[in-house]
């Protein structure tokens, strides 16, 4: 296997080096199949596997694989470099994975491979490839799309764009992996393999939420919060200016500091004053009021928390909540710490202390509280202290309470935000990204064409926006959600259109057809009419019979000794007026067809008296199959009068679109030259700056003459 992707992507390089004409040396080739070996071994890590048995000599010739978002970074060779929004990374449990999956495949022609995942997209369309090799690695190939940069070229775009640096200290041409086109022909591709079912599609008995949506508890932003805000924003001038050292302070370090911040202050100074109207002070209240009202059932709270993990000899979010609920009179023993479970069987103790009640306050993070936890019995409550970096975290967090098995008819799921600072518009970016990630796997009204994002870190000038409180940033979300439904909206209306056109010309020569067969039939029910009260007699073979055992043997008889090649037809009797033939068609099996104006088809079975009813109840049926010809006739009529009325009807919400798109084009212009004016501020005061300091070095040259 490990042979067989290093030559795979050996003919890779050599086609790519032959589009531009290049030729391999030798020293080339040897230095690329050695990186490449070197590389792909390391994946394999064979010196850390036992050699007992190998997975060949196990026998498996099934693999079911839960949660198998967990094997997305398996190593993919592409050709684009510094190109952002591939994944780049790789793991040695994807390869391991990637190696059994196409083993398997070999043995089962492409078969004997399952995925269970309630992600398969995680942060970015460019996962669903990934996904592809493993479960349609020889429909890729058969399309010419195995190697990731034919898939990108078909379904993608690069696109090339100005953007700030991430540590913002100026502009630079970026790259990006960003667009994505043919959406509904991938999509296609991908649910030949999956079977994609939402909560509305299993309808499976899960609690609801209180009032419909998630509850957003906002806290005001305290003096010594602010004060912080506005550090950042002098240490975000200080980037963009290039005023100090990417390695010592960058964007990034600065938007994951806020996330602290906003949580609690002391999270970045312990000797930060505690503000009882913080997020986190309200979070616990509302924990300690749940605990104490469903205390007579013993229902249970999750706390999801990704900053701020209990670390000894400091000051942390998790032991700040227990010390606080424990002062409020929560017990220790109820309150327990994800962390503190080291091993499986720790865990599933843990788990089952909260299935039971023992545990009434459970605390962790996305990744050791997410996946694969199965608490949900109890659970009436779930608390998002901070906004998680992914948007399929958002999902997993909220499937361990909205789960089959809970008890509970209504829970609460609340998310805690802190006005003035960055949490509203990190919210805002993840929950875009996941609507457009459930719009694509679900396929409800998806566009040809789409933008992906995969960063979630702040701009400078976003920064000063939400420090400044600028009521456009907010107005900038509303806007671009409205745009983002518009546009939705008239895709589907367009789609609609389309198929409104299909069937407008389709429907006439329906119709022509339609109005055939009910003649055809009306044909058919005259000629069964003419016999019907006459006594039994069927020819079978040139003979005519007159007694059922002897005709129905005699039936039988010959549909055993029958023999026709596919496609074929044979006459070999008649019924009322119907002639009698054995059929088949194509690989299917024999069966009798019934010749009229039209043709009825009956599968024969060993019975002599049952195959002839048979034959009687399927010329007995054909007044109900004229009844439902009848009712097919008038409901296609009725659509096409309909879709001839809904065809020039405008797109509803158009003008509104336009309105929308023109306004977020001026937010969109006027934030840009708000930043562009803030260069300039600072700018002309960095020139003042250095006449003030001239003049005073010339004034004290004066001097000293």
């Amino acid at each position: 296997m490990l042979e067989d992707e290093i030559r795979n992507v050996a003919h890779m390089i050599d086609q790519i080096k032959k589009e531009k004409g290049d030729n391999w040396s030798i020293k080339q080739m040897v230095v690329f199949e050695n990186n490449l070996k070197s590389r792909l071994a390391r994946l394999v890590n064979e010196k850390k596997k036992d050699d007992l048995l190998t997975f060949e000599q196990l026998g498996v010739d099934m693999l079911f694989v839960d949660e198998a978002h967990a094997y997305k970074n398996c190593f993919t060779f592409t050709k684009m470099r510094n190109v952002a929004g591939i994944g780049k990374a790789s793991s040695q449990r994807a390869t391991d994975m990637m190696l059994k999956c196409q083993y398997l495949q070999e043995m089962n022609q492409g078969r004997g491979i399952v995925f269970a995942t309630g992600t398969p997209i995680s942060n970015s369309m460019s996962e669903l490839f990934v996904m592809q090799r493993y479960l349609q690695p020889q429909l890729l190939q058969k399309l010419g799309l195995n190697f990731f940069d034919n898939w990108a070229a078909t379904f993608g775009e690069v696109v090339t764009s100005l953007e700030i640096t991430p540590e913002g200290s100026g502009y630079r041409m970026k790259s990006r992996f960003a667009k994505f086109h043919n959406l509904p022909e991938l999509m296609n591709m991908f649910r030949l393999v999956a079977d994609i079912q939402t909560a509305d599609m299993l309808n499976l008995p899960t609690p609801q939420l209180k009032d419909g949506q998630a509850t957003v508890v906002v806290s005001e932003c305290s003096p010594f919060q602010q004060q912080i805000m506005d550090e950042f924003v002098v240490r975000a001038e200080k980037i963009r200016n290039n005023d100090v050292d990417a390695s010592e302070d960058n964007m990034l370090k600065l938007t994951h500091e806020a996330k602290l911040m906003s949580i609690d202050p002391r999270l970045l100074d312990e000797d930060a004053p505690a503000d009882p109207l913080s997020k986190l002070n309200r979070c616990i209240g509302h924990v300690f009021d749940i605990w104490q009202q469903t205390q007579a059932d013993r229902l249970t709270q999750m706390i999801f928390c990704d900053s701020g993990t209990p670390k000894p000899g400091q000051f942390n979010v998790y032991n700040e909540v227990k010390t606080q609920l424990m002062l409020r009179g929560v017990p220790e023993q109820e309150i327990a710490f994800i962390h503190d479970a080291k091993t499986d069987v720790q865990r599933e103790q843990l788990f089952e202390s909260v299935r039971s009640g023992a545990v009434r306050v459970l605390l962790g993070s996305t990744v050791k509280l997410g996946t694969g936890t199965n608490v949900q019995d109890r659970l009436i409550a779930a608390h998002h202290l901070d906004c998680p970096w992914r948007p399929a975290d958002i999902t997993q967090r909220d499937g361990r309470i909205l789960r089959q098995g809970n008890r509970n008819e209504t829970v609460q799921i609340f998310r805690y935000v802190t006005k003035g600072t960055f949490d509203a518009y990190l919210w805002q970016i993840q929950e875009q990204k996941l609507r457009y990630i459930s719009q694509v796997m679900t396929g409800k009204s998806i566009s040809r064409s789409c933008e992906d994002s995969d960063e979630t870190v702040l701009t400078a000038a976003e920064v000063k926006a939400v420090a400044t409180g600028n009521p456009m940033l907010a107005e900038k979300m509303h806007v671009d959600n409205e745009v983002a439904r518009l546009k939705l909206l008239k895709a589907n209306w367009q789609n609609e259109r389309i198929m409104l056109e299909n069937r407008i010309k389709q429907q006439p020569q329906r119709i022509e057809n339609m109005q055939q067969e009910m003649q055809d039939l009306q044909a058919d029910i005259q000629l069964s009419r003419t016999t019907m009260n006459h006594p039994f007699a069927i020819e079978l073979d040139g003979k005519t019979f007159t007694e059922r055992p002897k005709a129905g043997e005699m039936l039988l008889l010959l549909f055993k000794m029958t023999a026709l090649q596919p496609d074929e037809s044979l006459r070999i009797g008649a019924f009322r007026g119907f002639d009698l033939n054995f059929t088949r068609q194509s690989l299917y099996n024999m069966y009798l067809e019934i010749k009229g104006t039209k043709s009825y088809a009956v599968d024969l079975g060993d019975s002599e008296l049952g195959n002839l009813s048979r034959i009687e109840h399927a010329i007995d049926k054909i007044p109900a199959l004229l009844t439902k010809a009848e009712q097919k006739y008038n409901d296609v009529h009725d659509q096409f009068i309909a879709a001839q009325n809904e065809i020039d009807k405008p797109f509803e919400f158009d003008q509104k679109l336009q309105q929308m798109v023109a306004r977020q084009s001026e937010i969109n212009s006027a934030l840009e030259f708000e930043e562009l004016r803030g260069q300039e501020i600072v700018m002309d005061a960095g020139e003042e700056r250095s006449e003030l300091e001239h003049q005073e070095r010339a004034e004290e040259m004066v001097m000293e003459d």
